[in-house]
């Protein structure tokens, strides 16, 4: 009977995990470059904070044709940057999408932007899914 009733209680046990979800990470302080009317592309920075390791694999916008993770690098005195497939993010930590480091690159802009515009952007994390965070337009 002991074990019957150990074995219940591991089960009913395990059933309290199978319903739990990460955390969503936290995001603040999002915004968007403002660019000139004609501008087609733009850059997009945020604090993002995580409960656990994560990573910042993807991100969308209905403004934008195509958003990229970019990484600023300087090479021989040049400024340069490139894709990248991912974000690492640390557990406990906050990381930074900012000027001169990784970044958000929106490109093929579907409207003019202006100072004070609210914008959506989806973000992709490998372990918490999608967040849509709302981000501020407006000049560095």
């Amino acid at each position: 009977m002991r074990q019957v009733i150990t074995a219940f209680l591991a089960v009913f046990m395990c059933m309290g995990l199978v319903g739990q979800t990460l955390a969503q990470p936290k995001v603040e302080d999002a915004w968007v470059r403002l660019m000139p009317p004609n501008a087609t592309v733009t850059a997009a920075y945020a604090k993002i904070n995580v409960s656990h390791a994560d990573e910042l694999i993807a991100v969308s916008s209905a403004i934008a044709n195509k958003a990229e993770i970019h990484e600023s690098m300087m090479s021989d005195g040049v400024m340069s940057m490139r894709p990248v497939a991912s974000m690492s993010l640390s557990e406990g930590e906050t990381s930074e999408l900012k000027p001169h480091g990784m970044h958000i690159m929106l490109m093929g802009l579907q409207q003019a932007l202006a100072e004070g515009d609210e914008v959506e952007l989806v973000l992709e994390f490998k372990e918490s899914g999608s967040v849509t965070v709302p981000f501020v337009v407006r000049k560095p």
